[in-house]
């Protein structure tokens, strides 16, 4: 059984607060951590309360090829996945990400969950991420949200829950936080937004992941999907390299490594690398590459050919590949 404190918040209830405190004066910010009145209960992080994780009782459903979630309204949306046995890398993506703001929290196990994707539009290149990156993070594009409910410090959402077959609410309004905003750019769509969660044995977890709609507009109409676990493809590189010159001279490619693909593919069996796509060590998506220049055989680029100087490079950085190259 949990052991009650005394806390404060800045609010009549913990659902309406934003932050816990130690003190009446709401001076000293509570640690990291999950709190509870007993019916509410939040997790905060550096200061800032999360979502009210009200949906412990809803039912999980198994991955057999992939699950979505249709923000058909404005509101919460609730899901829970799970895997069975299978092992390799889950696909999360959330399409058209432009300026309709959506936001979105996972939780592996109950546990916050990193929430660091990539971009398939490469002006927008490299770790697309909230200032918070494990606490629910909202994303959209263009300096004006098409509604003024975005800019306000927190919204009340009715809860969906999927029932099997349709999302369903009981209408209570949940009180949510839009504190952890990524800036919106004027200049560009971050179009869809991918990222991969490991799965690297066959014990099973349950990933929980919740979904705002906020506005309400027709840009959400392709839905959230959620894949099942499986293997990367892999591609042969070098060793790291400082710069592109020296992985251009390291064609030795002993190297073994995997490709979360965003804006890549794979083309008559080979794997084509593109800008944004992520790089792995392993073909489960668990560990990202450092960060560096590597060599790369220039079939295995995305567009490339097997010219009479056969060889390309990558550069990666936070693990998402962010340049491309031929070698001359």
């Amino acid at each position: 059984m949990s052991e009650y404190l005394t806390k404060y918040f800045n609010s009549i209830t913990l659902n309406e607060a934003t932050s816990v405190y130690d003190d009446s004066l709401l001076t000293v910010v509570s640690a990291n951590g999950y709190y509870s009145d007993g019916t509410v209960t939040r997790y905060q992080t550096d200061g800032v309360l999360g979502l009210n994780l009200i949906c412990t009782t809803c039912v999980s459903y198994p991955c057999t090829s992939g699950i979505t979630i249709s923000m058909v309204n404005v509101g919460r949306f609730d899901l829970k996945t799970t895997f069975g046995s299978a092992i390799g890398a889950i696909k999360v993506t959330i399409p058209n990400v432009t300026l309709e703001p959506v936001g979105i929290q996972l939780l592996k196990d109950s546990i916050p969950y990193d929430v660091k994707f990539s971009s398939t539009n490469s002006v927008s290149s490299g770790e697309i991420s909230a200032p918070i990156v494990n606490e629910l993070s909202l994303f959209s594009s263009g300096s004006t949200p098409v509604c003024s409910d975005y800019n306000f410090s927190s919204i009340s959402l009715p809860t969906y829950a999927y029932d099997g077959s349709d999302w369903v609410t009981d209408n209570v309004l949940s009180t949510i936080p839009l504190l952890n905003k990524r800036a919106a750019y004027w200049y560009t769509e971050l179009d869809d937004l991918i990222l991969y969660i490991p799965k690297t044995s066959t014990t099973d977890f349950t990933l929980n992941t919740i979904v705002l709609s906020i506005c309400g507009s027709d840009a959400q109409a392709t839905p959230i999907s959620i894949g099942c676990p499986v293997v990367l493809p892999s591609v042969p590189v070098s060793n790291i390299e400082q710069n592109s010159a020296n992985a251009c001279q390291n064609n030795d490619y002993e190297f073994t490594y995997y490709v979360g693909y965003v804006s890549g593919s794979t083309v008559g069996g080979d794997t084509r690398i593109s800008v944004n796509d992520f790089i792995f060590n392993d073909e489960n998506g668990e560990v990202k590459r450092a960060d560096g220049f590597y060599g790369v055989a220039k079939t295995n680029l995305y567009g490339g050919t097997n010219p009479s100087y056969p060889y390309g490079f990558i550069q990666v950085e936070n693990g998402v590949v962010i340049q491309i190259g031929s070698c001359t």
